[in-house]
């Protein structure tokens, strides 16, 4: 089994520049690895084993900018807030590079990054919510793809398991869809190799989370204004491509798309 930890940023409606989903699909014999692998880079970094490792969470954006708090009624400290920030940038550099250099078990079994990315301009007069829809759904059918493409090609028999971050509000909205593209097609397409409805759960509980957070992030500083690409740079070759090379596991969508209008990186694989 395939499992897919995905992650989000930018869901703040018209605050956001672009909202973002990304992922990480990972064979279920290789997740345990990756883990503690993940771990490993944390443990290097802190030069110590400490006692509550799980809150030392690769979280990108944490790792960047953790603060503390300026009253104690300002919300939680965050532990990395000790760190100093330059040894925090490295350890994240280090976190994306582990992400792209991690050999699978069975080469026929890669991890692959997706992602989806919705323009600010995009579809702007749909609710927020039809617009996020649009982007699982496209996300969760690239998912899809890669399945049968394993298995067309490769005579490899995988069903897959998506994993989210907890989103307390819209978790029953997600499964909803996803049982509708599970019985038929949507916008995009039928969900033919999925075993069940994504699943929930929070981001400390699993590093493969934060490494779906660290694919999340690199896209939306990518495609922020002016755009940062360090981060998409060192991941770059996680995204899923077939085996002619053709990129297929990012898409960014302007209100040109599929028109040659964008420059990046996703837009010019297509022209």
């Amino acid at each position: 089994m395939y499992l897919l930890f995905v992650d989000e940023s930018g869901t703040h409606g018209d605050e956001s520049h672009a909202f973002v989903l990304g992922g990480l699909a990972i064979h279920e014999d290789d997740a345990t690895r990756l883990q503690r692998d993940l771990d490993n880079v944390v443990i290097k970094h802190l030069e110590r084993v400490p006692v509550n490792l799980e809150e030392y969470e690769i979280h990108a954006g944490e790792l960047r900018n953790a603060r503390k708090p300026k009253g104690a009624s300002a919300g939680r400290i965050s532990v990395w807030a000790a760190i100093p920030r330059a040894e925090r940038l490295r350890l994240l550099e280090a976190a994306y590079d582990l992400v792209c250099e991690f050999q699978p078990t069975d080469s026929r079994l890669p991890v692959w990054s997706f992602g989806v990315v919705l323009d600010s301009h995009f579809r702007r007069g749909d609710a927020l919510i039809k617009r996020e829809q649009f982007a699982y759904e496209v996300l969760l059918n690239k998912f899809d793809v890669m399945l049968k493409r394993q298995r067309d090609e490769q005579g490899v028999r995988n069903r897959g398991l998506v994993i989210h971050d907890r989103r307390v509000v819209a978790e029953r909205d997600i499964q909803s869809w996803v049982t509708q593209w599970r019985a038929a097609a949507g916008d995009v397409g039928q969900l033919r190799n999925m075993a069940d409805v994504p699943l929930f759960t929070d981001s400390r509980a699993t590093r493969l989370l934060q490494a779906a957070d660290l694919v999340a992030y690199a896209l939306y500083r990518r495609y922020a204004v002016p755009g940062d690409p360090q981060y998409l740079n060192r991941i770059w070759p996680r995204f899923h491509r077939d085996a002619a090379g053709q990129l297929h596991g990012l898409v960014h969508y302007t209100p040109e798309f599929g028109r040659g209008a964008c420059d990046c990186e996703s837009c010019l694989s297509r022209v």
